[in-house]
């Protein structure tokens, strides 16, 4: 049996907005890990024939780049300035990995996630074999690049000893299922030669707008005389989804703070920080390389239209041009991608194609291939808080989600039925 979860997003909690006696409310609470392991034994039980569980951790689990440290750091330490070196870039990169190890919360959910939490024994009540696989994301990236840290996560995260590179995609035969996280259909999070290879160690866009653009809105939000509430919800940026919504998110938070001194504070931080991000040479040199000569709006014209309405319009940007702008990122997208992996060489045995990355748990039926054998999408979604935009377009409202997908093995899910089965499941209450 596989069981695949995607988007921890464990930071260094520096970015972190607080609850009662300064709890880190943004990393996902550890006691999450133990329902969900219960939840997991349960099944095991329940369904006698399996024998071996393998937890798949589908990318993004630990996210350095969010994090208050790249403020402070030399242009050397970072790989959106320049000059950069490589070398120090990765011991900045490190320094952040330990700390979000480290931090008590996220040390608590490893524990778990690994096996080695004291009361593991407790919860896991059946005889099944474990095995733990992990696949790295556009956040954690950086991860595969570096000896030490991949030891690290192998002891950490998957209770080995090993420094080997970590695949960025597992193909399993016996469950008929092809696991990526999934950044590789978000031109704006995955790197491409021209034959359409990845490129998974080169640096994409999203890095520096992760970290530039959304992270440094909460990070200077937190020097402006504005009330705590509006501080906290400039900080909640980052769980929008898809990032391009972000502005309307900030119409949101306007909306309900009218206030001339603040919303004169607020946009002028925003439109710093855009001028900011696009002085940046790296910046420069990805809409040079990404920007196409065509009719068609290419990735570059996407971002270059949603800081160009940013610098021109502020927090006021039109209506009808958000619009367009939240419209850039389709949500046929990865279903796309999905048909595209399982109509390739790659996906000719393969009955299910599971991704991650969107922080939205979905299913979707693709299509029936000549031999009768459906073929399937599945999204595992995310652990984390989201924010959701409402029906009526005008507020964006909170709530946690907790989501994974199984796929079983032949007569795993039941003796007669010989071949995969899969199930998604999610679960989702309002955030208190």
């Amino acid at each position: 049996m596989l069981v695949i979860i995607s988007d921890l997003h464990f930071t260094d909690g520096t970015t972190s907005n607080k609850g009662e006696g300064e709890r880190d409310i943004t990393n996902v609470n550890h006691k999450a890990f133990r329902r969900f392991l219960e939840k997991v034994s349960e099944i095991v039980k329940h369904r006698r024939a399996i024998q071996k569980v393998s937890f798949v951790y589908n990318g993004d689990i630990f996210d350095p780049l969010r994090s208050s440290d790249w403020f402070d750091a030399s242009s050397e330490e970072c790989p959106w300035q320049e000059p950069y070196n490589d070398s120090k870039m990765l011991a900045k990169c490190r320094a952040i990995l330990d700390k979000i190890i480290s931090h008590p919360n996220n040390a608590e959910a490893l524990a778990w996630l690994s096996g080695q939490h004291p009361e593991f024994a407790e919860v896991w009540q059946n005889d099944a074999q474990i095995d733990r696989i992990y696949i790295p994301g556009n956040h954690d990236r950086v991860v595969n690049m570096d000896d030490a840290m991949r030891r690290k996560i192998y002891e950490v995260l998957l209770k080995k000893t090993g420094k080997k590179k970590f695949k960025n995609f597992i193909l399993d035969d016996d469950h008929k299922t092809l696991v990526m996280h999934g950044h590789e259909a978000d031109p704006f999070n995955c790197e491409f030669d021209r034959n359409g290879n990845f490129r998974y160690k080169e640096q994409p866009i999203g890095d520096s707008m992760t970290t530039m653009l959304f992270t440094a809105i909460g990070h200077k939000a937190q020097k402006l005389s504005i009330p705590v509430a509006a501080k906290r919800r400039l900080r909640d940026i980052e769980h929008v989804r898809p990032h391009l919504m972000a502005i309307s998110y900030l119409q949101d938070i306007l909306k309900d703070f009218p206030q001339p001194r603040i919303k004169n504070q607020i946009s002028k931080m925003i439109q710093g920080i855009v001028d900011q991000f696009q002085d940046l040479d790296y910046y420069k040199a990805w809409i040079k390389k990404h920007d196409q000569w065509n009719i068609r709006l290419d990735e570059a014209d996407k971002l270059q239209t949603a800081l160009r309405a940013v610098k021109l319009f502020g927090t006021h940007v039109p209506v009808g041009l958000l619009e367009k702008i939240s419209s850039f990122i389709s949500d046929t997208t990865s279903s796309e991608f999905a048909v595209k992996q399982l109509k390739g060489l790659i996906g000719q045995s393969v009955r299910f194609c599971v991704l991650g990355h969107t922080h939205e748990p979905k299913h979707v039926p693709l299509f029936v291939d000549e031999d009768g054998n459906e073929k399937h999408y599945l999204n595992s979604g995310t652990f984390r808080l989201n924010l959701g935009r409402t029906f009526d377009l005008e507020s964006f409202l909170r709530f946690q989600r907790m989501s994974f997908v199984i796929i079983y093995g032949p007569n795993e899910f039941n003796p007669r039925i010989e071949e995969p089965v899969y199930e998604l499941w999610s679960g989702l209450r309002m955030f208190t």
